[in-house]
């Protein structure tokens, strides 16, 4: 006789007995697919099981009522008269009598409210949206810490300017959580239907913990918010301008947790050479200069750990033999500048240095004198510290430009973003 378990869809799936089932009982799951250890452990936990004929079925949708039954059941328990609901919905619910239940327990939870109209149409699939707004919801029934900084998330969706606005902060907060990972190709399409595979890694990442993605994963503390080793510190940038504390010249993540536990911080540590000189080169390309007033843009992309030191040296005046009289123009701030009476250059020197810290690993200079003396260039040059050549100045252009048929020698750095 089939028997009622925990949380075991009734109105759709047939059970094959009380007992737990492992994926490698289902006839058509592999035990290579992505989804087999959820399955298993969805059947350990007998929380759903899979139909007479030995299959699981994985790419079955799930409907809205089996969705919050096995939800409600998870987080809860079987119904009965111990925890039997103590309010109703107020919707006059058309769901089958065995759902009406877990519904007004939902509503109970918090699970829904009277805004997810929804959830009154009857025998119809999850869809992925409302999905995320249960699992989120049930997350903070069971008092888990909400994510504060969620917004690492939007450039991670791809489809995310897509969705309905009224699922985005769910999703974004199961996706902090570890409990939704999306599809490969980096959408996680909330009008999609819910399937049996889905529902199994969800709703396993929903009670436990260490199978959520990148449980293991550590998180450090930067600027009041925690954040991956390899996790991008601004998202508000063009995505090849994002960077990460293993950006940073930490050597490791274990010398990295030295140097904080000895009251180190991440704003004293510089940028690798390759991803300072990449925010440099964008100073660089911008300058403009016509012999009276230099124009250039800083632009706002650094990661809070670091600042920008920019340097214009100057005469208002021919008397390039005076070095009393040399005039000095600091740029700390992004933005857009214009300074006039540039009668003769000296140089301009653009560094990225840490926010807490003088030193740094690159340093970018336009120059019309030649070094450690007063004597000026026929044409300004262009040098980075990477290698020991310098370049005809080009208004306009950057380190690649520069470097495009230019063979390294053997004492050069070599660098690529």
């Amino acid at each position: 006789m089939k028997k009622r378990i925990l949380a075991t869809f009734l109105s759709a799936v047939t059970l094959i007995s009380c007992s737990s089932a492992l994926a490698a009982d289902y006839s058509d799951v592999n035990q290579s697919a992505w989804y087999a250890s959820y399955v298993n452990k969805i059947s350990e936990l007998n929380a759903f099981s899979g139909y007479e004929d030995g299959t699981f079925r994985p790419d079955n949708q799930i409907t809205q009522e089996e969705f919050i039954k096995t939800v409600v059941c998870l987080i809860c328990g079987e119904l009965n008269e111990s925890n039997a609901p103590t309010v109703k919905n107020t919707w006059n619910s058309k769901w089958s009598s065995w759902a009406v239940p877990y519904l007004d327990k939902a509503f109970e939870l918090g699970l829904i409210t009277e805004q997810d109209t929804m959830f009154k149409l009857v025998g119809i699939p999850c869809n992925r949206g409302e999905m995320a707004k249960v699992i989120t919801r049930a997350v903070e029934y069971l008092k888990e810490d909400s994510v504060a900084d969620t917004s690492t998330y939007i450039t991670k969706l791809k489809d995310y300017n897509r969705m309905k606005e009224e699922y985005k902060p769910y999703v974004l907060q199961a996706y902090a959580k570890g409990i939704l990972s999306g599809y490969d190709d980096g959408t996680f399409r909330d009008d999609g239907l819910l399937t049996r595979a889905e529902a199994s890694s969800v709703l396993v990442r929903l009670i436990d913990k260490n199978e959520r993605v990148n449980s293991d994963e550590k998180l450090y503390d930067y600027f009041g918010r925690k954040v991956t080793w390899t996790e991008p510190l601004r998202t508000d940038v063009p995505e090849q301008y994002q960077v990460s504390i293993s950006d940073h010249e930490v050597i490791s993540q274990a010398s990295y947790d030295r140097a904080m536990a000895n009251g180190g911080s991440i704003s004293k540590y510089e940028l690798n050479r390759p991803k300072a000189m990449m925010f440099e080169d964008l100073v660089l390309q911008s300058i403009k200069y016509d012999g009276d007033t230099i124009t250039l843009t800083v632009p706002d992309y650094l990661p809070e750990s670091q600042r920008w030191v920019v340097g214009i040296v100057y005469w208002d005046n021919d008397k390039d033999y005076d070095l009393s009289n040399r005039k000095k123009i600091s740029i700390t701030e992004p933005g857009k500048y214009s300074y006039s009476g540039i009668n003769l250059l000296y140089n301009i020197g653009i560094e990225v240095k840490p926010k807490e810290s003088d030193s740094f690993t690159s340093y970018v200079e336009v120059t019309c004198h030649k070094p450690l003396s007063l004597e000026r260039l026929d044409k300004p040059e262009v040098s980075f510290n990477n290698m020991h050549t310098n370049f005809e100045w080009v208004q306009g252009q950057g380190y690649k430009d520069y470097t495009k048929d230019y063979q390294f020698e053997e004492n050069d750095i070599e660098l690529n973003w």
